[in-house]
């Protein structure tokens, strides 16, 4: 093989799900990541200890410690043990093929707090440990299929955005064969030490979310995808929360956040961006009309798609908060395809907050959960952070939408 770089839930469950994706309200701190445990947790569920494999792809060093199993190429920058193989039989057997959700963004914008959320939705607790595994969901960071650890990555000059710094190739074939109901032994890539941990066994489950910088980029990967979301923050309001937050967290200069937003854009326009044209759902955030801190959030909805679509009645205004609020639909060509969008622009008035999300509620078609659900769902979750904004609004609707896709495959 050539050496490649390339109804489930209760209503109240569903209604914790988006709070998660309050990270991206404007200028909301950040949390860590599902996957990235500490390291006392982390070799409880690898292959080993977090130690440096020392190796760099491509090198002669590594070509002469990498192997192939049935076909797929081993690299050994993945930390491989002898007994080792990509893909094997389970242990575990499942009534329908997993159900697998595909989550894109650039790191730092809020993904791994979404996926906190769904693990809320539908009810199941996890271990500890590097991949977050429930009795329903798994969580696959992408960042494990990194082909080089963090000083491999300094030795190649190449950043974790780009397509040669992923084993794509042992990627779709790991994804594939979860799908079909195989296990995997998938590799770590240990965010507190930079180095690769030797990988950890995945049985099948019946719900997959793989999140990170590249699901829908290769092309194997998402065709194993029952729906992808994109979430697309523009610049604007990327740079104004990275300030907020390495300001306060790192103590940089607003002139070292926009270097370090430089230094990534050609890589991230280059390898991660052009994925929102191929993703099933787009979240997106832009500046409110009346400017930032304000947010314009919008749902865009590919027509004809596996995301169940909402629509809206008729447009809202809402009263009340400093900024007050707009919802409206339009539909719009969202880089060659059809698209639905529904936009909410400014805040709702969170003193009145009850009322107002069951004026909206009322207002749309097509939400498909039981009465006052959405309502239930952000009331639940007032003091999250982007409650008052489309954040929570939109993302409650998508954890709701999440539900019913789950219910559709698996005849719920």
């Amino acid at each position: 093989m050539a050496r490649s770089r390339a109804s489930l839930l209760p209503a109240a469950a569903a209604a914790t799900l988006f709070g998660l994706l309050g990270q991206l309200s404007f200028l909301a701190p950040s949390t860590p990541s599902l996957g990235r445990r500490s390291h006392s947790s982390v070799v409880r569920y690898s292959g080993g200890d977090s130690v440096p494999t020392g190796l760099v792809y491509p090198s002669p060093e590594e070509k002469v410690k990498t192997r192939e199993a049935d076909g797929i190429t081993l690299f050994s920058t993945h930390a491989w043990k002898d007994d080792m193989t990509a893909i094997l039989p389970a242990t575990k057997k499942l009534d329908h093929a997993p159900v697998m959700i595909g989550v894109a963004a650039d790191s730092g914008c809020g993904k791994s707090t979404f996926l906190r959320r769904v693990l809320g939705a539908l009810g199941t607790d996890v271990k500890p440990g590097h991949t977050a595994i429930g009795d329903m969901l798994t969580v696959i960071c992408l960042d494990d299929y990194h082909i080089n650890d963090r000083a491999g990555r300094k030795a190649t000059g190449q950043s974790a955005l780009d397509a040669r710094e992923n084993d794509f190739a042992l990627m779709g074939a790991q994804i594939e064969a979860l799908k079909q109901g195989k296990a995997v032994y998938k590799p770590i890539y240990n965010h507190d030490t930079g180095f690769k941990d030797p990988p950890e066994l995945i049985e099948p489950n019946k719900v997959f979310v793989v999140e990170g910088l590249h699901p829908i980029y290769d092309t194997k990967a998402r065709s194993q995808l029952d729906m992808s979301l994109y979430i697309d923050i523009v610049n604007e309001v990327k740079f104004a929360w990275k300030v907020k937050r390495d300001v306060a967290e790192r103590g940089w200069t607003e002139e070292q956040v926009q270097a370090d937003i430089q230094k990534r854009l050609p890589d991230f326009a280059a390898y991660v961006d052009p994925q929102k044209a191929d993703a099933d759902v787009i979240l997106r955030y832009e500046p409110s009309d009346q400017g930032l801190p304000y947010l314009k959030v919008k749902l865009i909805q590919k027509k004809g798609g596996p995301f169940p679509m909402i629509t809206l009645k008729k447009e809202l205004t809402l009263t009340g908060s400093k900024s007050g609020a707009t919802l409206k639909q339009y539909d719009m060509d969202w880089m060659g395809s059809p698209a639905t969008v529904v936009e909410m622009d400014g805040e709702i008035d969170m003193d009145n907050m009850e009322k107002q999300v069951e004026e909206i509620e009322a207002n749309i078609v097509g939400l498909a959960g039981s009465p006052n659900e959405l309502r239930d769902a952000m009331v639940k979750l007032k003091t999250s952070p982007g409650s008052q904004n489309g954040t929570g609004l939109l993302q409650a609707v998508i954890a709701m939408k999440i539900r019913e896709v789950y219910d559709k495959l698996t005849g719920r």
